[in-house]
C-alpha cells in the first residue's frame, strides 16, 4: 500500500483504505478468501496510526472429523507505523523510505492469532468412530460408543463411596 503521500500531509490528516478482494496470499503459509474491511490511516507526529477491521475466510481441517472446512477470521488493527524507519523499535511497524507499506506480515500475525487452536467444522460435529474411523456425521457405523471416557471410572467410584 502506497502511503508515502500521507507522510507529507499535516498532523491529523487521514484517509480510509477499503479492502474487498476475492483471494489474497497473505504469506507463503496463509491464503485467505473474501478479504473485506477498511483501515483508516491518520498522520501523527511519529508516523501513521492505522485503525480498522478486516475479515476473511481461510481453509481449515476439523480436529474431530478431519474434514476440510472454511474458517471465518476477523481482526482489528490498532497500530502505529513509525516514520522514519530508523526510529522504529520493530521493523514490522515501520514505514520504509519508499513509502510502500507492506501490511502482509502484520495481517498474517493477527489472522494466525485469530485462528482457533482446535478448529471444529461445526459445534455439533460428532467426529470419527474410535473403532473403525468412520465419520459419525455421515454414517452410523454401529459400534457402541462409551458415554464417557473410561478413565473417569475411578473418580466416579470415589464419588459413590462418599
Amino acid at each position: 500500500m502506497n502511503v508515502g503521500f500521507l507522510l507529507h500531509e499535516s498532523l491529523g490528516y487521514h484517509r480510509t483504505f477499503d479492502f474487498d478482494h476475492p483471494n489474497v496470499q497473505v504469506s507463503d503459509d496463509l491464503d485467505v478468501d473474501d478479504l473485506r474491511g477498511s483501515i483508516r490511516m491518520t498522520r501523527t507526529a511519529q508516523g501513521l496510526y492505522a485503525h480498522g477491521h478486516l475479515a476473511a475466510v481461510a481453509g481449515a481441517e476439523c480436529v474431530r472429523c478431519l474434514n476440510p472446512y472454511r474458517q471465518g477470521l476477523a481482526i482489528g488493527l490498532d497500530d502505529l507505523f513509525v516514520y522514519p524507519p530508523s526510529k522504529a523499535m520493530e521493523t514490522l511497524l515501520s514505514i520504509p523510505e519508499t513509502g510502500l507499506l507492506d501490511l502482509n506480515p502484520l495481517v498474517r500475525e493477527y489472522f494466525l492469532l485469530d485462528f482457533p487452536l482446535q478448529p471444529i467444522c461445526r459445534p455439533d460435529c460428532r467426529g470419527l468412530c474410535p473403532e473403525c474411523g468412520a465419520n459419525l456425521n455421515d454414517t452410523a457405523c454401529g459400534h457402541t460408543q462409551p458415554a464417557t471416557d473410561p478413565r473417569w471410572a475411578a473418580l466416579r467410584a470415589t464419588e459413590t463411596e462418599s
